[in-house]
């Protein structure tokens, strides 16, 4: 990963965070993509530009529940630190309130995933 300011550029499929990871910032994507991986290893979905990633374990307070890596082309995102995102959300108390339900709802959609892939596993 390569850093520019507030912008990090990451070479395609390299890493940008593991599951169980500290959480410290979030990410908008500038270009390329980037791609979510359950803690089993499932492709949950994949960001593009303008789309935002990484905001769950920040809005929760809680450590990384997926993986990230940057996507066949690589990625370059803007960092949005724990700080600023949380001084954007304390703006707006409605905003603040549908986010943090809309991330708990991604969090137990993406745990029911990765339950159903392990099940699957053992079932073949």
């Amino acid at each position: 990963m390569k850093a520019k300011k507030d912008i990090n550029i990451w070479d395609p499929n390299e890493i940008v965070y593991k599951a169980g990871d500290k959480s410290v910032s979030a990410y908008l994507v500038l270009d390329g993509s980037a791609e979510i991986i359950s803690a089993d290893g499932v492709k949950l979905n994949s960001f593009g530009p303008n789309e935002l990633f990484g905001e769950a374990s920040l809005v929760l307070k809680s450590d990384r529940t997926v993986s990230v890596v940057a996507g066949p082309s690589g990625l370059s995102a803007k960092v949005i630190s724990s700080a600023n995102l949380k001084k954007r959300l304390q703006k707006d108390v409605f905003l603040s309130a549908l986010v943090r339900k809309l991330e708990t709802r991604l969090i137990a959609a993406n745990q029911k995933i990765d339950t159903l892939s392990q099940e699957t596993k053992k079932a073949k």
